[in-house]
């Protein structure tokens, strides 16, 4: 059956063609013309040329399906986040920026599709532009290009504040054909039981089935809780008020809140490493070199804009507990998400797993969780977590084949093993063995091939695509009742109510 998304972004690739009806005639003959000539280097030709560099790209099988393109803007790409601007009324300053941002986005999304092309691929694209030539630099100098035209062309603001937009991961077809608002309710039975039973882990932390694996990250000094409010003052002093802090200003705020895993190891399925491709492009795990991924995101949260750090760590599998263990696999992991307030404390914690499953929420000090009151899945909310005291860093103890979150509390000077940093974004482009291709983690649906779980079999009436699969950032639906996205750039703002002031003295770190 064929997935809402796949229809989804099949409009979306169509529809970008459109302001160009003759690109895929004309076109390629003119491609030389449209980056060199002076009657083609204006905004047609810009246009024309990334209109069909994308649907070359896509033909070849490398579009990358973590942010959606917009029609009629094709130097464009767009999150949830981005998307939530549309139709506000920014300032021409904030507008730039905002536009500028989904340019940054679309190039960085080009970038990584350009080197996952196949080599014969990446040749005949050259041989559109003359000798010597940088396809990914010319392209990028038309999105500028494409940038300012939008800025000042009459229109242009109007038109884009319609069209941009990030289609939902959920199939309402599915839904429909699968009988959704009957079989809703025996899995809001499952999911009740699930979180009862996640709960008293919390309350009572099983017996080890390992050994108890530590990682911590590098050393290198903290910040404090002053310099983490000035950082974030100083990045966030735009027209738009979003947090843009510099490369090594958020490696020192990665650095400063990462916790500390505690993983109960039977066998390697239970140790973190780095994603390799194998040359079928199979994904593998090297437990030899423990790694947790790390990269940056933003929400909305009652009219500010609020910086968020996610750490994710990779497990080879979950393996299976008995022969018909629906929920076993390829790969496991775990995202662990701090959001920080504009003083720089931890407004809440949250976490999944990498196929969307499972998620949780630890409020902050001050916030309690609201479940939702519309007949949505309800959220796990174990407890909350109050401030850490100097020297100390949140550990996460994670249970042995599931991976689920057994305990979150405060350590300092604990043993452990130090792990390595990647940049999430590397997982867009690895190497092939023999260093001469690449290819994204994720396919172009965004799920990571060879993971599928057999519980998709069970659970395609709620209308999740492949659920169980790894997926992608951007691609995580995180509930089967009703619909709720971990890119969402409101849920926490929906979520998270702050505790009566009689409550708020009764909290205890």
């Amino acid at each position: 059956m064929v997935t809402q998304h796949r229809r989804n972004r099949a409009w979306w690739q169509a529809a970008a063609t459109l302001p160009s009806q003759f690109a895929s005639l004309a076109c390629p003959l003119l491609l030389a013309g449209c980056a060199n000539s002076p009657q083609h280097s204006g905004a047609d030709g810009c246009r024309n040329l990334l209109v069909t560099l994308d649907r070359t790209i896509a033909q070849a099988g490398a579009a990358d399906a973590g942010a959606a393109n917009v029609p009629g803007f094709p130097q464009l790409r767009a999150n949830r986040f981005l998307a939530s601007f549309a139709g506000e009324a920014l300032s021409s300053e904030a507008f730039g920026i905002w536009l500028e941002t989904l340019t940054a986005l679309g190039n960085s999304a080009r970038h990584n599709e350009w080197a996952n092309l196949p080599p014969s691929a990446q040749a005949r694209i050259r041989t559109w532009f003359s000798p010597g030539q940088d396809p990914l630099k010319i392209a990028e100098t038309c999105a500028a290009r494409l940038t300012q035209y939008d800025m000042r062309a009459p229109g242009r603001r109007s038109r884009l504040a319609k069209v941009v937009s990030v289609p939902d991961d959920y199939d309402d077809t599915a839904r429909l054909l699968g009988a959704y608002p009957l079989l809703k309710w025996p899995l809001l039975e499952g999911v009740y039981r699930l979180h009862n039973e996640l709960r008293a882990a919390y309350a009572h932390p099983p017996t080890p089935m390992g050994r108890r694996t530590r990682y911590a990250p590098p050393g290198g000094e903290p910040l404090s809780k002053t310099q983490i409010a000035d950082l974030l003052r100083r990045a966030s002093a735009n027209s738009l008020g979003l947090p843009q802090p510099s490369e090594p200003e958020l490696a020192r705020l990665f650095q400063t809140f990462a916790p500390i895993w505690e993983v109960d190891t039977v066998d390697d399925s239970d140790r973190i490493g780095a994603l390799t491709l194998s040359e079928r492009g199979r994904p593998h795990v090297d437990t030899s070199r423990p790694v947790v991924y790390r990269m940056s995101s933003h929400t909305r949260f009652h009219g500010r804009i609020l910086l968020q750090l996610n750490y994710l760590a990779w497990f080879p599998a979950r393996r299976a507990e008995h022969p018909l263990d629906i929920y076993s696999g390829r790969l496991d992991g775990l995202i662990w998400r701090v959001t920080l307030t504009a003083t720089g404390e931890p407004l809440a914690y949250d976490s999944i797993h990498p196929c969307g499953c499972y998620y949780q929420v630890f409020p902050g000090p001050g916030y309690r969780v609201e479940q939702p009151k519309d007949g949505g899945e309800p959220i796990l909310s174990p407890f909350p977590l109050g401030p850490l005291q100097p020297g100390q860093r949140l550990g996460l103890r994670l249970s042995s084949r599931t991976h689920f979150i057994q305990s979150v509390s405060a350590k300092s000077g604990v043993d452990a093993a130090v792990h390595g940093w990647r940049d999430y974004r590397e997982l867009l482009s690895l190497p092939l063995p023999g260093g001469s291709a690449r290819r994204s983690l994720f396919d172009g649906d965004g799920f990571v091939a060879s993971t599928e779980r057999a519980e998709r079999f069970l659970l395609w009436p709620m209308g999740v695509a492949n659920a169980g699969a790894m997926r992608e950032w951007g691609r995580h639906a995180i509930a089967f009742i009703g619909r709720r996205h971990f890119d969402d750039p409101y849920l926490l703002e929906k979520l998270l109510r702050p505790l009566r002031p009689a409550a708020a003295e009764r909290e205890t770190p």
